[in-house]
């Protein structure tokens, strides 16, 4: 990405003292935001609109393989199984990707639509759909657990107790299912997006703008950083790494999760929304509704570095990775499809 001297010397020298800068910040808006959250209620926390993704212009022919699909909200890449599971409003669709992208399976979501987010499990899914979460297979088998309100993410969670999945609520609350004792963590506006990374449980906030530590073992919410203007998306890598997206203005921001603090601010134009992670690129993959494009940055100098940029499918509002080859998928929220980018 073309950066001014100018610019690149400033971002030099913010980034210089950024580790004492990061545990100031880190504990001045630990204590803002922890404080507001033992002592208000959730109807009355100060929140924000959740930005949301722009609109996507005509630009380019996306590169690749584009397979028709309704519009979608979700994308996952299951390694063991070699499967992509795409969401849409209505059903969840999966492919097989050796060989081009095919279709093999629909799972419609019935009364549960519409669906919110996916995960892989290592051999299928983990479905966030209205009122319940849906396990399914890589053939398509589909198992559905219903839950007390709008679920919008759900993650596998190996816990004490016998927990197996951590649910996140359109209300704030998170449900620990599975487990001899149901247990809700409450404290969150909303329960946008939950990250886990061993024992290590992070949640978005879209409505607070926040990331939030979770404590599992005394179920209750830990520190809490403000994340730019909005913050719409994040991911967590194998190193504890957490890119969040912030839509709102334009940057993704770097976090660990344990120390848990900021490290990075970089500024992404064109609207990023959706990121994944390439465990063996080492990239960390962002798109940008504004450009229909998604960029690859490596992060091992502890500073993004873009290194790859490739056109997409119109509003391209979901991404995920195979790693074994560094395919980039891509869903488009405009009814543009499922696109395959090849990136080795």
């Amino acid at each position: 990405m073309p950066v001014s001297p100018r610019t690149r010397l400033r971002r030099r020298r913010s980034t210089a003292s950024l580790p004492i800068r990061a545990l100031v910040a880190a504990a001045v808006a630990t204590v803002a935001v922890a404080g507001c959250s033992s002592s208000t209620p959730e109807s009355r926390k100060p929140t924000i609109v959740p930005a949301s993704p722009a609109t996507a212009p005509v630009t380019a022919t996306p590169v690749g393989q584009v397979v028709a699909a309704p519009p979608g909200v979700a994308l996952a890449f299951d390694t063991q199984s070699r499967t992509l599971a795409a969401v849409t409003q209505n059903e969840v669709l999966l492919y097989s990707v050796d060989g081009g992208l095919r279709q093999k399976a629909a799972v419609p979501l019935d009364t549960h639509a519409p669906g919110r987010a996916v995960v892989a499990t290592g051999g299928g899914f983990l479905v966030a759909a209205k009122g319940a979460i849906i396990r399914i297979t890589a053939d398509g088998a589909a198992r559905v657990t219903d839950v007390d309100g709008d679920a919008l993410t759900a993650v596998p969670y190996q816990g004490k107790n016998g927990v197996d999945t951590l649910v996140g609520l359109a209300d704030g609350r998170i449900e620990e299912l599975g487990g001899k004792t149901p247990r809700t963590i409450s404290g969150l506006v909303e329960a946008s997006r939950l990250l886990v990374h061993g024992e290590d449980v992070l949640a978005v906030d879209r409505r607070q703008a926040t990331l939030t530590v979770v404590d599992t073992t005394a179920g209750k919410l830990g520190d809490a950083l403000r994340v730019g203007r909005g913050i719409t998306n994040a991911e967590i890598d194998p190193y504890g790494r957490v890119v969040a997206v912030d839509t709102g203005h334009n940057q993704i921001i770097g976090f660990t999760a344990s120390p848990f603090m900021e490290r990075f601010l970089y500024p992404v134009p064109g609207a990023p929304y959706a990121v994944d992670y390439d465990d063996a690129a080492k990239l960390a993959w962002v798109t940008t509704t504004g450009t229909n494009q998604v960029v690859g940055y490596a992060l091992s100098s502890g500073e993004p570095v873009e290194k790859q940029r490739k056109a997409t499918v119109a509003e391209p509002d979901a991404v995920a990775v195979d790693p074994r080859d560094g395919t980039v998928f891509v869903l488009s929220a405009a009814g543009g499809g499922v696109q395959a980018i090849p990136t080795r």
